[in-house]
């Protein structure tokens, strides 16, 4: 959501396939249990238009069908009562789209558990929405769908809550999963930098007196069209970021400006060994503006 890659704010970790079919999954309870999502969250908007158009058909055909109606209410009542939450979540986050007030593209929306007397504190700490949206959840599904199979014989639905329960855990463990990894991550970024900072102790190859050192050939703006050359450049420029292909610029901008804080020269007091390094990474930044910033 990378060995030395910090993760970046942006779109929910995922693996391929079933990362999508988990979040489908899981959205028809997600509705009922959570508000305020992010404009992002809610897609793919196809599939749960496509969704809402079937299960409208789907009640139409239960309704008017001799019969029917008896056996499936419970399935039509729940996929109508998720259709037209997800309509309405949909339209008030466009509207804060809007109104510029919408939280983070991706956000999860905030559980209604937290809006409860007692629970209030705990909004807004990302780690107890996280235990809220791994474990209180789903467990809420799976005992709701045990009270239907207990007290109602509701087979259909039960069985369909149980399928949503699963999902929504494994969607939020891979999640949690990837937080912990980008964290780590993160981490060993600042920890690798702040090692190769003056004074921390590593081992550093002594610099050339000031006198005696060339100045910085400056790099032409245009990239050499020899491939191998090429590489080098950015394998070179990736190894100073700390970077992990795919290379993207978002996360270079990132990785540069954690990495940029370490070594800050001071105009006030120049460090020849700190100003080299700042000068490097303006080096790989350029490198990475200039090939995939369009």
């Amino acid at each position: 959501m990378k060995d030395r890659q910090i993760q970046s704010t942006g779109a929910q970790p995922s693996v391929p396939i079933l990362s999508p079919i988990l979040h489908w999954l899981a959205m028809p309870a997600i509705v009922f249990l959570r508000s305020r999502f992010g404009f992002s969250f809610l897609s793919p908007k196809s599939v749960f238009f496509a969704f809402v158009w079937a299960h409208l058909l789907f009640s139409i055909y239960a309704w008017i069908e001799q019969g029917a109606w008896f056996k499936y209410w419970a399935v039509a009542s729940f996929g109508l009562g998720a259709a037209a939450l997800y309509l309405l979540h949909l339209m008030l986050a466009f509207s804060r789209e809007v109104g510029r007030q919408g939280k983070h593209d991706f956000y999860s929306g905030t559980s209604h558990l937290l809006l409860l007397p007692g629970f209030s504190q705990l909004r807004g700490n990302p780690r107890s929405e996280l235990m809220v949206h791994l474990w209180v959840e789903p467990f809420l599904a799976l005992t709701t769908a045990a009270m239907l199979r207990a007290f109602f014989t509701e087979h259909r639905l039960s069985t369909w809550l149980i399928l949503v329960a699963v999902a929504m855990w494994l969607k939020e463990f891979i999640n949690f999963w990837y937080g912990i990894r980008s964290e780590k991550k993160h981490e060993d970024i600042i920890e690798d930098a702040e090692e190769k900072m003056p004074g921390s102790g590593a081992a550093e190859v002594p610099l050339p007196a000031a006198g005696t050192r060339k100045p910085r050939a400056k790099r032409p703006p245009q990239i050499a069209e020899d491939e191998q050359a090429v590489k080098a450049l950015e394998f070179r420029s990736a190894e100073v970021l700390r970077l992990m292909p795919p290379h993207s610029l978002e996360q270079a901008e990132l990785n540069y400006r954690h990495l940029i804080k370490t070594v800050h020269p001071d105009p006030n007091n120049a460090d020849a060994g700190a100003t080299e390094k700042a000068a490097t990474l303006n080096e790989a930044i350029e490198y990475f503006r200039r090939t995939l910033g369009g």
